[in-house]
């Protein structure tokens, strides 16, 4: 190397130091130190490639507003750097902004001219507040959207702006060549009857008992082989792995987005109609940006939004029928889970728990929207379980209830899980059992009365919430007719209870645990000691992010075996009285537990004994935390799911891998089936792509490029 390169070299290195101190020194002074200095280190080691050197410092600053903690976390900017409340109040100079520097090519209203309308919120470059800022930074190379030379906040002022001209974005019309088709109602008696139809999927988990399991006869091992791509559909926004369930109702197949609701033709794939709305920025959200798709009823699909809102939109148009306001974004609440459609009412939860947000499940009258009722998964002071709470704590106890629940229509009991306490890693702050977080709760429809509850983790302190699918059995047990429910837990359990009575019947272990020394009669844990987090650090297992999550499971009657996607692992959990970011306070976290390497399965367990019956090793990947779809059973033949790229096929009674396909990105998303004039089709996101399949004999469809006529087309989009 030459002197030049040598003194360049050098005065590179001093820059370095140079930024290190600086950060170091105004990271100090503020709130979030320990994170400002891991994002300078995550960035010197390479680890954080979507943020730029020149980015560093006017991020790292207090006033940037911005959530440092959780971009330390994740290491992923376009999932957690979002417009702050604060920020989002920028709107009216970024109007200035814009319109001095960008109206020129994009029109005065973002309406487009010379470049593309920014205003319509289908942004290929931009679905994600980072993903914009990057753009107006760094331009689109090979097209005429250059580098704007913005300054930091002047660039979120424009962002702002941005996202203000899009949230009151309309529901788009059908495409012009795709006909919408008769908008027949879906009655209570075909959503009764969901769990014994393959034809449609018109629930969350395919029928109230959440098993999701289908007969479709004609797919087995042998005829698996011969499926092939009938169409595939590019989501039009964010998130970049969809957790969506798409629903199968009477020609269309309908898919979600954090702002989409889209229906699509069943035979082309093409548009048949697009729902945009945007997000409002005052939202705190823990984790990624989801929206796990709807529920379809009368002639209407309902929509839950990020920033808390639920809609009604017409089947056959897209059109908006109604709109309510479930929670207020700003007090940390969101919805990220699909409603759940029961008794004529449209039922739904929230999430916001780790911001201290009081969990609740409402119902909504599916006509106008009226609220039903409501019941708080956190009693107020002087309700039945407030006295498992201290006084000052109870309200903002956490305790969400992110995923639709299960349904009896004989029992009229409604079955919903719930998340974690909160402070999420902070036990000793709130003595007591903390009711009803970490529990299944059984609601009277009809009223919203708690008949019963059960708790599986009580006074949590790991971040346990039992936010997963339960799944409804009739059978027998110790020779009497049972009606039954089912959980495996994120807690490392397998929990059956009796459905009418909340009776404890049986808990068994299904991975590594280390926290419990098994139960009383009553089915109380007895947990062990120093299982709590320390200041130190404890290794507990399983991990926080659980032995299972909200992937759903799958379950066969006629085998009597309950199948649970589960990740083996644990976590060092440490207790952080100082621990917070700008949206709440976890009091703690949890971390990988060093050199040791996930293992990531699918796992058979037995109804008759809990016992595990097969496991299905899946293959280890880098990062703790892979990507993993739910499951979906096909009679007594097949198990079907998704894991990182590759989704799999499962002998049932086996284990044995009977086939696989890769489809180039994560499957965060669970498979379902429906049939299109008799013949069967398979349809599961991978990334933000819906792919569909059918077995290839009467392919209609014929092979096809990715479908997406509503995109913007111009490359210059950002």
């Amino acid at each position: 190397m030459n002197g030049r390169g040598v003194k360049i070299r050098r005065i590179s290195l001093w820059l370095l130091i140079v930024v290190v101190l600086m950060t170091a020194i105004v990271a100090a002074r503020s709130p979030g130190a320990y994170a400002r200095l891991q994002i300078v280190g995550l960035k010197i080691g390479g680890a954080l490639p979507g943020v730029s050197a020149r980015d560093l410092l006017p991020l790292l600053r207090r006033p940037a507003g911005l959530d440092l903690v959780g971009l330390a976390h994740t290491r992923n900017p376009y999932s957690v750097l979002v417009l702050s409340p604060r920020r989002a109040a920028d709107s009216a100079a970024g109007a200035r902004v814009f319109e001095n520097r960008c109206s020129q090519c994009h029109g005065l209203r973002g309406e487009g001219g010379l470049g593309p309308a920014l205003a319509s919120g289908a942004l290929r470059r931009g679905a994600t507040d980072w993903g914009l800022y990057r753009v107006i930074q760094d331009g689109i190379a090979g097209t005429a959207m250059q580098a704007t030379g913005l300054s930091f906040d002047d660039s979120w002022r424009v962002i702002a702006h941005l996202r203000n001209l899009q949230q009151h974005k309309a529901a788009r019309p059908h495409n012009e060549n795709e006909a919408a088709p008769a908008a027949v109602p879906v009655s209570e008696d075909a959503l009764a009857k969901a769990d014994t139809r393959d034809d449609e999927w018109l629930t969350y988990a395919g029928g109230w008992s959440g098993r999701r399991n289908k007969s479709a006869s004609e797919l087995t091992a042998a005829t698996i082989r011969s499926l092939r791509l009938a169409w595939a559909y590019q989501l039009p926004t964010d998130p970049e792995n969809s957790e969506s369930n798409p629903l199968a109702v009477h020609g269309l197949v309908l898919v979600t987005t954090a702002s989409d609701v889209v229906a699509l033709s069943q035979r082309t794939g093409n548009v048949v109609w697009r729902y945009h709305r945007e997000v409002s920025t005052a939202v705190k959200l823990c984790c990624d940006r989801p929206n796990r798709g709807l529920a379809a009823f009368d002639r209407f699909v309902y929509y839950s939004t990020l920033d808390a809102h639920l809609l009604a939109l017409d089947v056959g148009t897209g059109r908006v029928a109604w709109e309510v306001i479930v929670a207020d974004p700003e007090a940390g609440y969101s919805m990220t889970g699909a409603p759940l459609v029961a008794d004529g009412k449209v039922i739904v939860g929230v999430g916001g728990g780790e911001f201290g947000a009081r969990g609740f499940v409402d119902a909504y009258d599916p006509g106008s929207g009226k609220r039903l009722w409501r019941f708080y998964t956190v009693p107020a002071p002087g309700e039945p379980g407030s006295e498992s709470w201290p006084a000052d704590v109870g309200l903002r106890g956490g305790g969400a209830t992110w995923v639709p629940g299960a349904y009896d229509p004989e029992l009229h009991l409604l079955y919903w899980g719930v998340g974690n306490p909160a402070p999420d890693f902070a036990p000793d702050a709130r003595p007591g059992d903390n009711h009803y977080t970490c529990s299944v709760i059984a609601l009277d429809v009809r009223d919203g009365k708690l008949k019963w509850s059960y708790q599986f983790t009580p006074n949590d302190g790991h971040d346990w919430d039992s936010a997963q699918q339960p799944v409804l059995v009739d059978a027998s047990w110790d020779g009497q007719p049972r009606t039954l429910l089912l959980w495996a837990n994120r807690n490392g359990f397998f929990y059956v209870l009796d459905r009418s009575t909340g009776e404890f019947l049986r808990a068994t272990a299904f991975v590594k645990q280390s926290w419990n020394d098994g139960f009383g009669p009553d089915g109380r844990p007895r947990i062990r000691p120093r299982s709590a987090p320390t200041p130190e650090g404890t290794i507990v297992y399983p991990s926080v992010g659980g032995a299972t999550n909200w992937w759903p499971p799958t379950y066969s009657d006629r085998l009597g075996l309950l199948y649970v996607p589960t990740r083996s692992m644990g976590s060092i959990y440490f207790r952080d009285r100082e621990l917070t970011n700008e949206n709440g306070f976890t009091g703690g976290r949890g971390l990988p537990v060093p050199s040791e390497q996930p293992e990531h399965s699918v796992v058979a367990l037995e109804l008759r004994t809990g016992a595990v019956r097969w496991t299905a090793p899946l293959p280890n990947v880098e990062r703790s935390w892979p990507w993993m779809g739910g499951l979906l059973g096909i009679d007594d033949k097949l198990v079907i799911g998704g894991y990182g790229t590759e989704l799999v096929a499962l002998d049932a009674v086996t284990g044995g891998r009977l086939w696989e396909r890769n489809l180039g990105a994560a499957i965060a998303s669970s498979p379902i089936v429906f049939r299109l004039d008799g013949d069967l089709r398979l349809a599961v996101i991978a990334g933000s792509v819906l792919f569909v399949f059918d077995l290839g004999e009467h392919h209609g469809g014929a092979e096809r490029k990715i479908s997406g006529r509503d995109r913007v087309r111009d490359s210059s989009a950002p």
